[in-house]
């Protein structure tokens, strides 16, 4: 639903309020002039109206604080990940501030949190287990998605009796914390004593199921501070049984009891909230009171109700308006730069070219964006996007539009489709993004990259609209605009359409292909540098379809890794290296070990060591044989859980090998703490050499080797292209070198024939 059709519905309902208010004034006379003629109403019946206005007034304060927390729950979910802990907390005391509750908490599924009392100091890492136990209870509910209200309870740092709520807080469909809250039960009490039950000739009380007070009106009959209802010689004893059994079952019951010669009328309600009842009891005797009196009292009372009615109706009329408004900012605006999200700019782009063609849809990124945010912070990161927006703001001519994306994606809808031109402004466009580090004096040079497809060239995608199909085009075009390090634009042309084809290829036949077996085991041999001899082989896959067309791994791993096939094709081949080392074995030829990659993804699948055990008993062979290649980037995350995965794997036989060490965020303090076996440098040490400063390049592989001979841990050098890179890896002391000096990757048919039968 458009923002448009939400404010013609606004509307609508704003009618409807003007005409439910005008019924509810008429039907308030008419009720008014009905009572005269009302003979009389049974005791019984009067008893259950004012019941269930305690109820309902019990009720709707319980569900006012509950709707309270959930409403602030709300904005926790747009906050809660992007401040600091200590910020987040002072959110959470600044909230209670503003709303009647005693004290408010948030706390996370580790069981720690912070918890705040009003007007007094924040109390950090709090945790769920000190907490009182109803407390507990309702905020284990909350994790399992249901808000919650607890028992009745008395709270030794408040002091007093509470009542406490919890609520679950979500982010993306996912319960990430839980918001509580504690009030006292005062104004509960203020309901239950208002003076007017039964024309001021009653009074309420609040019992447990067992039927322990646990609200007692100051204006009761029996002065004794008896503990439940049962206790003392006022009921007959066949009364408290028939009301046990009612209020086992839930249900409402009519007694009476007895105290100093007079008898008096009560009337038990469930309040439908922890097996609580309200207990009315009546004091004008059994009898009953003056008929009059009566009808007067609940004409006087219908209207104060229906007043009431009207009044919060108005009010939640005017709170529903507000929010709805509210609701359109988040729901349409993004909330960092207030620029229009994808959904409104979709909405909007779409309409646009349902009218005309001559528009071109531009997709804007910061370079190194991830860094930035890094390297100068969150607030300096958003600084930055929100310069962005107001460039955009200033560049963009009338009928032009654009909105943010996610990170630091932005989405433009430019008139024209003249390249020459769009590029000009698009150009211009960065150069002014790019002076943000003048203004802020920052030593970075801000660089963006665009990828472009003009909307009147473009063929329509089945199932997509035309903003969808466009922008389809220009995400194709952003990831080759992405290659380079300086401002660059790409439009979307027949290479990018070629590589949309194939990358379409790829998703539709992945499955197929793993079912029919198109994906093949390749081995590239590693050389022993101390032996001179090929001791050991890395696994590589190629995909080979039906007509002999080879698919190479550039062309499908990065597509896998974001749409998960890669755990799915990753255990695939672990099994078909497990295949290929048992069939050495059964042919009577000494095995080597072989390596295989193991994506993040599958790495930390839930059955992944299950996977690994299935294995070595289907296929008998010793792990020792295998290494499990992961990622440096798997360390970065965090190292305890990492090693703690390491070593249940290595407890099993196998080995563990860093891949690609040195081409991301390594560092020596991350590899002393992995408990690794074998160590892989990229082949960019190799490059570096030839194309950087060779002596300085040296220096830093020369600690690296000499760090991991300490540690133990075994290396292997990538890319080995030239007997001068042996020569190098060999001095420094490399265990191993891997490359096409020795043998490109070959299919596990050429590399038995080639290296294990002799």
């Amino acid at each position: 639903m458009n923002e448009k059709k939400i404010r013609q519905r606004l509307t609508r309902i704003t009618v409807l309020v003007v005409i439910t208010v005008a019924v509810l004034l008429a039907a308030a006379s008419m009720i008014s002039a009905s009572l005269e003629k009302v003979g009389s109403n049974t005791m019984e019946e009067q008893m259950k109206s004012e019941t269930e206005e305690y109820k309902i007034n019990m009720l709707r304060k319980l569900d006012a604080d509950t709707q309270t927390l959930q409403t602030l729950a709300s904005f926790f979910e747009f906050s809660a990940d992007t401040i600091s802990y200590e910020d987040f907390a002072k959110g959470v005391y600044e909230a209670n501030r503003h709303n009647g509750f005693s004290r408010m908490g948030y706390f996370l599924k580790d069981g720690t949190g912070i918890r705040v009392t009003k007007n007094q100091d924040i109390d950090l890492d709090v945790k769920v287990s000190e907490l009182n136990e109803n407390f507990q209870e309702i905020i284990a509910n909350a994790w399992e998605g249901e808000s919650g209200v607890s028992r009745i309870y008395y709270d030794e740092g408040l002091d007093k009796q509470i009542i406490a709520y919890a609520v679950p807080v979500y982010s993306y469909n996912e319960v990430v914390g839980v918001l509580g809250a504690s009030t006292g039960i005062e104004v509960f009490k203020e309901i239950l004593d208002n003076g007017t039950a039964l024309y001021g000739k009653g009074y309420a009380h609040l019992v447990g199921k067992e039927g322990k007070y646990l609200i007692r009106s100051e204006r009761r009959v029996v002065q004794e501070q008896e503990e439940t209802i049962y206790d003392g010689s006022y009921l007959p004893e066949e009364e408290k049984s028939r009301i046990r059994s009612c209020m086992e079952e839930g249900r409402s019951v009519f007694s009476y009891f007895t105290y100093k010669g007079l008898d008096y009328r009560m009337y038990l309600e469930p309040l439908d909230v922890n097996g609580w009842y309200i207990v009315c009891v009546d004091t004008t005797g059994k009898g009953g009171g003056s008929l009059y009196t009566i009808l007067l009292v609940t004409r006087i009372t219908m209207y104060a109700v229906l007043t009431l009615a009207a009044f919060l109706l108005i009010y939640g009329y005017c709170l529903f308006k507000q929010n709805t408004r509210r609701l359109i900012k988040i729901a349409y605006h993004d909330p960092c730069t207030d620029a229009y999200n994808r959904v409104h700019f979709m909405e909007k782009a779409n309409a646009a070219l349902e009218v005309s063609r001559s528009y071109t849809g531009i997709e804007m990124n910061i370079r190194q964006f991830k860094f930035i945010n890094e390297i100068f912070g969150r607030a300096q990161a958003n600084r930055l996007l929100i310069h962005v927006k107001e460039v955009l703001g200033e560049k963009l001519g009338e009928g032009e539009f654009f909105g943010r994306d996610s990170a630091d994606r932005f989405l433009i809808l430019m008139r024209g489709t003249d390249q020459e031109e769009i590029r000009r402004r698009l150009l211009e466009i960065m150069e002014s993004v790019g002076d943000f580090a003048k203004l802020k004096r920052l030593n970075y040079r801000i660089r963006l990259y665009c990828g472009a497809a003009f909307a009147d060239s473009m063929e329509k995608v089945p199932e997509l609209s035309a903003s969808e199909t466009l922008f389809l085009r220009t995400s194709f075009a952003l990831k080759t605009a992405r290659d380079g390090h300086q401002n660059n634009i790409w439009f979307y042309n027949t290479a990018v359409h070629k590589d949309e084809i194939m990358q379409n290829y790829v998703e539709t036949h992945m499955e197929q292909a793993l079912n029919d077996g198109e994906f093949k085991l390749y081995l590239q041999p590693k050389k022993d540098l101390h032996s001179g001899k090929f001791g050991s082989a890395e696994a590589l896959v190629r995909w080979q379809t039906a007509d002999g067309t080879m698919i190479f791994p550039n062309q499908f791993i990065p597509l896998f890794e974001q749409n998960g096939f890669c755990v799915r094709l990753d255990l695939y081949m672990l099994e078909q290296v497990f295949c290929q080392i048992r069939e050495w074995m059964d042919a009577g030829v000494d095995p080597i070990p072989i390596s295989v990659n193991q994506s993040k993804l599958l790495f930390y699948e839930e059955d992944y060591m299950q996977n690994l055990d299935h294995l070595i008993e289907k296929y008998k062979i010793p792990p020792q044989l295998i290494t499990l290649e992961i990622l440096e980037g798997l360390a970065l995350e965090n190292v305890d859980e990492l090693n703690r995965k390491l070593s249940l794997i290595r407890s099993k036989g196998f080995r563990v090998s860093m891949d690609d060490f040195g081409s991301g965020y390594s560092s020596f303090n991350t590899l002393g703490k992995l408990q690794i076996d074998e160590l892989k440098l990229d082949r960019a040490f190799l490059m570096e050499l030839s194309h950087g400063d060779p002596r300085r390049q040296k220096i830093i592989m020369e600690q690296i080797v000499e760090m991991a001979k300490r540690l133990h841990i075994s290396t292997v050098v990538e890319g080995v292209e030239t007997a001068e890179n042996e020569e190098l890896i060999s001095e420094l002391g490399c265990d191993y070198g891997q490359g096409y000096l020795y043998s490109r990757p070959v299919s596990a048919g050429e590399f038995s024939e080639k290296y294990m039968e002799n």
